[in-house]
This record gives C-alpha cells, structure tokens and sequence, in this order.
C-alpha cells in the first residue's frame, strides 16, 4: 500500500507514512550515465499500526500533561519512562509480561528499554526507593515532586489496563507501593 495516510490523534491531523526502499516500486537510473547501477525508488507505504501506537502513546502522554499541569511533552514522556521503569523493577517477570501485553507498542518497547533481568525485582521495594529511583531521572529538576509524578503515571495506567491486571500489580506490591494506586 504505497501513498500518504491522514489520521487524526488528540492533537488534530497528522499525517503518517514510511519511507523504505524495498527494491519493488521499480529503479532509477542516472541518465547521465550510462553506467551508473539501477537503484530502487523509494516507496511511501502507511503502516498503520504504527499511526496507531503513536497516536496512543501521544494519548498518554497528553493526559499525563493534564494530570501534572505541565506544557512539556518530552518531560511527561521522560516522566512516564521513569515511572513505568521504576513500577517494571518491582515486578516479577510473569507480571511484568502481562502488564507489557496490554500497553500501547511503543510504550511497550519503552517499558522494557535498558531493563536487566538479572536485577529484578529489586530488592529495595519501599515508597522512599521508588521516589529516589524517581529524582534520580531528573537531575537538574528540583519541581519534580516524586509522589505526585508516580501517582500521576499510576492513574493513567489503571485507566488503560484491565482493572484484573491493576489489582494482580496490587497484590504483588508491598503495602506502602500499594498506596500509592489509585482507588478504585
């Protein structure tokens, strides 16, 4: 399916496509040379699940905005990152592959970025570790109230996830990282 595709997100229209040699959409040859070798044209192809998991992460990170106040797009995504890792180290794997199945593609990928399966869960399971876990991703930050972030991130993650896997998280948390779930 080569062409352009228009889709609309939580941000209006934006328009989608890829960019890929694949060698079939026919050649191009330098005219002015003879002996130049054929090479593909590039062809434009929509993907739309990838418009799809770009418009549900950017949902995301638009409530996540909402929810904190902020205007920055890159701090809400950094901030859902930092989160979303923090919560990932304090699961065991099983939990984790099912929370993962039901988060957006790309969210999904970030999820699981830079994660070392020997070093979960980790030990240090308290509210004062998560926080710390928490600043330590903003450095040159001193507005980031840890607590409100994560329980921010929290929110909009029992929002988009069956609320069967929100309450198996729950039971594999520690009381003091419980509290810090939404209610139901």
């Amino acid at each position: 399916m080569n062409g352009t595709s228009i889709y609309s997100n939580v941000h209006g229209v934006e328009e989608f496509y890829i960019v890929f040699n694949t060698g079939d959409e026919g050649t191009e040859r330098d005219e002015g040379n003879a002996s130049t070798k054929a090479k593909p044209k590039q062809g434009r192809s929509n993907i739309p699940a990838f418009a799809t998991t770009v418009q549900k992460t950017k949902r995301w990170v638009s409530e996540l905005m909402v929810e904190l106040q902020w205007q920055d797009a890159q701090k809400a995504y950094h901030a859902l990152r930092v989160v979303l890792h923090a919560l990932r180290d304090r699961l065991t794997l099983h939990e984790m592959a099912d929370v993962s199945a039901q988060l957006p593609t790309l969210i999904r990928g970030m999820f699981f970025e830079g994660w070392q399966p020997s070093h979960a869960p980790v030990k240090d399971r308290s509210q004062q570790a998560f926080f710390e876990h928490v600043l330590h991703e903003f450095p040159n930050d001193s507005s980031i109230d840890p607590e409100r972030l994560t329980r921010a991130v929290l929110s909009i993650l029992s929002r988009h996830v069956s609320q069967g896997e929100i309450a198996d998280i729950k039971a594999i948390l520690p009381k003091p990282l419980r509290e810090l779930m939404p209610k139901e």
